[in-house]
């Protein structure tokens, strides 16, 4: 706001405080003093509505866009998009269910929701509880419903809501000796209701599956002792963790369940195999906002990125004192239902003394990744002045074929990624258990299951009081090599923390099934001579890219692979095999070789030699090795190389692939050659990972 523009109102008030000295001054009546006084504050008053007009004219004329969007935040969703409807009778069903969705309520509380506070409470806050349980008479609302009727199974029906509810709602809660509690509960969010399976039958629907497809926006003031609390940091942990919480319950993938009919398959209703997986790498951002100017210092933002996909949560390392920071993170995530899901992606400016500032942010429709739309580019920030942010997206589908794990992505970006990247994915849904062992004498056990591989660990909910607990819990694992891990499984008793059996699952004897599936197959939980069978289904799934989907399968393409590559090979094939995959980079130019592994009989120190020869001439262009591996029968050497060649040039130049050995043999003697493979390249076509016999060298 320019100085010009206080000038009229300082020098009309001036004016005024002049006239009312004046008027003292030669002892006038106090009645004319009071009418100036009201005069000013009449005149400074419309003055500030006129300023706070022209503002709010000058901001919608310099961001139209933002000043309409802000406003379409506030419509319903039946406003916003076509093929959304109004559904103004469903909310009047819920206006007369609405006292009996209460009563389920406190039941559900009570049942699903008191057990696992507790369970997560330390012992001396065992005795929580839930003392008062009102949802209110003002009912939760639904703005709009939209039914999908494309790409949809036809065992199915996929229905989204936005939810709203502001009521009148009051909880109350007693712990070790203390009553708290929080009223004024508001929330809303998109909501997905899966009605599966459909069946020929009354009552037509094998259940009903909801869960919020991002994170809802939750807000409520605590009641009680609650109130002590009400700081700004303990308000924000608080709500954190209640967030966390719902996300655990009913934010994708996770889904409240209600099952319908009897008799109906429980792994369509509670198992369902998600849509597909993203690869993520957040690149670099640029021209972010300076959050950091103050009186005190002057600095520059210290950006990180948070990254959403429904209740799954990563974010990057901060970047100090860098408006264009760099990050080159990747991260993988799984996509449930693609349709209607969102990557979310916001950056923030690190803040040790408050609380973190917002740089911007993007979200992105996952459909748009999965379609190949959005894969490798810059994308403008919104929620702030200025700023991008560059990102790479795949989308990767799944496969149940056991071929398809021997042939992972070779995208030199993943290749390159500072975390390993991972071929496939374990879901595993534990069903029930029978027969559980007393963890003392006459003490019925309250179990939950512990499931880990490698180090991610999970656990279900607790069972209290029972012996033959249902759990019907579904857990997901990344899967780097499957060959040689184990899927632990084990019983806790919650109250005595004892061991009530255990299990251990290699993941090769999932491999080994037809589609690497177990299908509600029963275990046994060992504890000493007791035995507890346990339900469980299991399933490995490939990650395969979608681009490549098209010819990774084909067997004309395999016919064609034969006739258009050569391999000399040598008449002695005792002396090993070598392991090793290659392809070209147009974007590059570069030829890329990767050496897996060698299998060979005898002891040796071997390491390999790569050159690249032109086909006219015996001498090499240029060369690359691995590193020696010591006294090894099978070394693994997983290095990749490059070779500067144009896609065009391919034809005039193969590689001889040298095994040496690196043991000393005297110091005048050469290293030894155990085998070579002479590879003349006529094509650009990939390489996946296999094994090709080495020969000798006369």
């Amino acid at each position: 706001m320019r100085i010009q523009t206080y000038i009229v109102p300082v020098c009309g008030s001036f004016a005024i405080l002049s006239g009312c000295y004046l008027l003292g001054h030669y002892d006038c009546s106090f009645f004319w003093i009071i009418l100036l006084v009201i005069l000013n504050g009449i005149k400074s008053f419309m003055w500030r509505k006129r300023q706070k007009r022209l503002i709010a004219l000058r901001q919608a004329t310099l961001k139209e866009r933002e000043v309409i969007m802000a406003q379409l935040q506030d419509l319903p969703a039946w406003v916003q998009f076509p093929d959304t409807e109004r559904v103004e009778w469903m909310n009047k069903v819920i206006l007369q269910l609405w006292p009996y969705i209460g009563e389920y309520s406190k039941q559900f509380l009570r049942e699903f929701i008191e057990p696992q506070v507790k369970a997560q409470m330390p012992s001396a806050f065992k005795s929580f509880k839930f003392t008062k349980m009102d949802v209110g008479d003002i009912p939760c609302r639904v703005g709009g419903i939209k039914v999908y009727t494309h790409n949809v199974g036809r065992d199915r029906i996929i229905v989204d809501m936005d939810v709203a509810y502001a009521g009148d709602s009051d909880f109350s809660v007693s712990v070790a000796g203390f009553t708290g509690g929080l009223n004024q509960l508001q929330f809303s969010g998109k909501l997905r209701a899966t009605l599966k399976p459909l069946l020929p039958y009354p009552p037509m629907i094998g259940g009903i599956s909801a869960s919020f497809l991002e994170q809802p926006t939750i807000d409520f003031n605590l009641t009680g002792l609650g109130e002590l609390v009400e700081l700004p940091g303990l308000m924000n942990a608080i709500r954190s963790v209640v967030n966390a919480q719902v996300a655990n319950i009913c934010v994708l993938p996770n889904e409240i369940v209600v099952s319908l009919a009897p008799n109906v398959d429980v792994t369509k209703l509670y198992f369902p195999e998600p849509d597909g997986i993203i690869r993520l790498k957040i690149i670099e951002a640029k021209n972010l906002e300076n959050r950091d100017i103050s009186f005190l210092k002057k600095g520059k933002s210290d950006p990180y990125c948070e990254i959403q996909v429904g209740s799954q949560f990563f974010k990057t390392r901060t970047i100090n004192n860098d408006l264009n920071p760099v990050w080159n993170e990747y991260f993988e995530a799984i996509v449930d239902q693609a349709d209607g899901q969102k990557l979310r992606l916001e950056l923030f400016d690190e803040d040790t003394a408050g609380a973190d500032e917002e740089l911007g942010r993007l979200v992105i429709d996952i459909n748009k990744i999965r379609d190949g739309i959005f894969m490798d580019k810059w994308c403008p920030l919104e929620g702030c002045k200025h700023g991008d942010i560059h990102i790479k997206a795949d989308w990767f589908d799944l496969s149940s074929s056991v071929k398809d794990l021997e042939k992972q992505d070779w995208n030199m970006d993943w290749l390159h990624a500072d975390k390993p990247m991972h071929p496939a994915i374990l879901m595993v849904f534990i069903d029930n258990i029978s027969d559980l062992p007393y963890p003392r004498a006459k003490l019925e056990p309250s179990p939950f299951i512990e499931i880990s591989l490698g180090k991610d660990l999970y656990r279900t909910p607790v069972k209290v009081k029972t012996v033959n607990p249902l759990f019907q819990s579904k857990f997901t694992f990344f899967v780097r090599h499957p060959e040689g891990q184990e899927l632990k499984i084990e019983a806790i008793d919650d109250n005595t923390k004892r061991s009530l059996g255990d299990l251990k699952i290699p993941l090769n004897s999932i491999v080994d099934e037809p589609k690497m599936e177990i299908f509600q197959q029963t275990f046994v939980l060992n504890q000493g001579v007791h035995q507890s069978p346990i339900v469980i289904t299991a399933r490995i799934r490939v990650h395969i890219q979608k681009s490549r989907l098209s010819y990774l399968f084909d067997e004309n393409w395999k016919k064609f692979f034969w006739l258009n590559f050569s391999f000399l090979y040598f008449r002695d094939y005792s002396r090993g095999r070598l392991q090793f995959s290659l392809r070209h980079d147009k974007t590059t130019n570069k030829l890329i070789i990767i050496i897996h592994s060698a299998t060979k009989q005898g002891s040796a120190d071997p390491y390999v030699s790569i050159k690249l020869v032109s086909i006219d001439n015996s001498l090499p262009i240029q060369k690359r090795k691995t590193a020696v591996v010591q006294q090894s029968l099978e070394p693994q050497f997983d290095n990749h190389f490059d070779f500067d060649v144009h896609s065009s040039d391919l034809r005039n130049y193969k590689l001889q692939i040298l095994v040496k050995d690196a043991t000393n043999y005297g110091v005048f003697a050469k290293a030894p050659i155990i085998g070579m493979i002479i590879y003349a390249n006529s094509s650009n076509r990939w390489i996946f990972p296999q094994f090709f016999q080495l020969g000798h060298v006369y």
